[in-house]
């Protein structure tokens, strides 16, 4: 029984490590490294293969974070899901830097909002949305809003 308890725990432990290589491949791109320097540090060939591994990584830290919403409450996957659509509307908005004193907090907040635990998103998502109170944003913007606004209302 030990060897089978030992083996049920490389799932977790593997996860727990993806976790921190990410985290420090998003720590050494911030504080400067270049993608062929990741490369190198991982043993990988090519900068190219860096990116994928990085690209990798995040995907399977998201596939555990919806498999841990979907076990939290189907309103933290709607949310979720109302959060990825506004990020995708301030991405693909090429003004939107400019658009508002705040707009580039805004951007970051809901960035920071697709990875983050239920309860942090809920936070982040509701301070995104009063960030946007009263200010004139593209149409496809405003319905993502209104998305994540209901997605946050209790009154439904």
């Amino acid at each position: 029984m030990g060897d089978l308890e030992d083996l049920a725990e490389i799932g977790p432990a593997r996860a727990r490590l993806e976790e921190r290589e990410l985290e420090l491949i998003e720590r050494a791109r911030q504080g400067g490294a270049t993608w062929g320097q990741v490369a190198g540090a991982l043993g990988l060939g090519s900068r190219q293969a860096a990116e994928q591994r990085r690209q990798r990584l995040v995907a399977a830290a998201r596939g555990r974070r919806d498999d841990h919403d979907f076990r939290y409450a189907h309103s933290i996957v709607v949310l979720r899901a109302a959060v990825t659509e506004l990020h995708r509307s301030i991405a693909a908005d090429r003004r939107w830097g400019s658009r508002f004193t705040r707009a580039e907090l805004v951007r970051v907040t809901v960035e920071t909002a697709l990875d983050a635990a239920p309860g942090g998103l809920f936070a982040l998502a509701a301070q995104a949305v009063d960030d946007l109170r009263g200010v004139r944003v593209p149409g496809y913007v405003g319905i993502a809003v209104r998305k994540v606004r209901g997605a946050l209302s209790t009154d439904g």
